[in-house]
Parts: structure tokens; C-alpha cells; sequence
């Protein structure tokens, strides 16, 4: 894998990072070729925000990402662990990358959908962009 650079940009409620993979094309010694450098955009569209919920509510969390090189896979961290819809069928990942959470747990000492969330979106072979990190707030009485 190649190195990575990034560089922010603001523009009108949307934080766009824009990534440039370095990659290698057309490398042959024994063509004597000298190689070649590119760049592969891979940025996000949209990226999730700090939410409050409600114990029993639905949670969304939104990302997308853009790629000039293909479709990104979007997934997604919680509190920095890879979170996997398989372990807690109350998640949910849609087909336009943002994250539902159906039914939010929350007790004195039960937790699970509190936290930071972060997605992330990578292009095969080529490499991965995290997107600011959203806190998720439970509101309502503590049992």
C-alpha cells in the first residue's frame, strides 16, 4: 500500500476530506520503466453528527462516501471496535452507508448504544478514511 496524504476542507455543513492514495502503475524493471504516480480520491459526502435519543427510540447515524476509483464500503466503529450487525440484530447497516440502530437500549448499568461512532470508508486494495468521530447521547429517566 502506497503512502496517504490528506488535506481538510470546509465547505457549508459538509466536512469533505480529501485523500490521496499513491499508487504505483506501470512498474517494470525489466522494461526499465520508471513508475508512474497517481492519485485516488476518496472523500466523505456526509458524515455522522452527534445525536441525542430516547431508551426504545431509532437511532440513524449518516455517512457517505465518493470515490473517483469505484463504490466505497462504508462500516462502522463504536467507542474505536469495529461494530458487526451479526453480534446485535438491532443494527443495521443500509445500503446508503448510514447506521440504524432500531429499539436503543439504555439502563443504570447497560449502555450499548451510547457512545462514539465513527464510519469508515475504504477502497479495496487501496486503502481507508475515518470520519469525525459523533457522540451519541441516551436522554430520558435512568432506571
Amino acid at each position: 500500500m502506497g503512502c496517504v496524504t490528506g488535506d481538510i476542507h470546509r465547505s457549508s455543513r459538509l466536512y469533505a476530506l480529501l485523500i490521496g492514495l499513491h499508487v504505483l502503475t506501470g512498474v517494470s524493471k525489466s522494461q526499465g520503466s520508471d513508475a508512474r504516480r497517481s492519485f485516488v480520491e476518496l472523500r466523505f459526502v456526509l458524515e455522522p453528527q452527534d445525536a441525542v435519543t430516547v431508551r426504545g427510540g431509532v437511532l440513524q447515524l449518516d455517512c457517505e462516501a465518493r470515490s473517483d476509483q469505484g463504490v466505497p464500503v462504508i462500516s462502522w466503529k463504536k467507542d474505536g471496535v469495529l461494530l458487526s450487525a451479526v453480534v446485535d440484530e438491532r443494527r443495521q447497516l443500509l445500503s446508503n452507508g448510514s447506521l440504524l440502530v432500531q429499539n436503543v437500549l439504555h439502563s443504570r448499568h447497560h449502555r450499548p448504544d451510547e457512545g462514539s461512532y465513527q464510519c469508515l470508508a475504504t477502497l479495496e486494495g487501496l486503502g481507508a478514511i475515518v470520519s469525525r468521530t459523533a457522540r451519541v447521547t441516551v436522554a430520558g429517566k435512568r432506571c
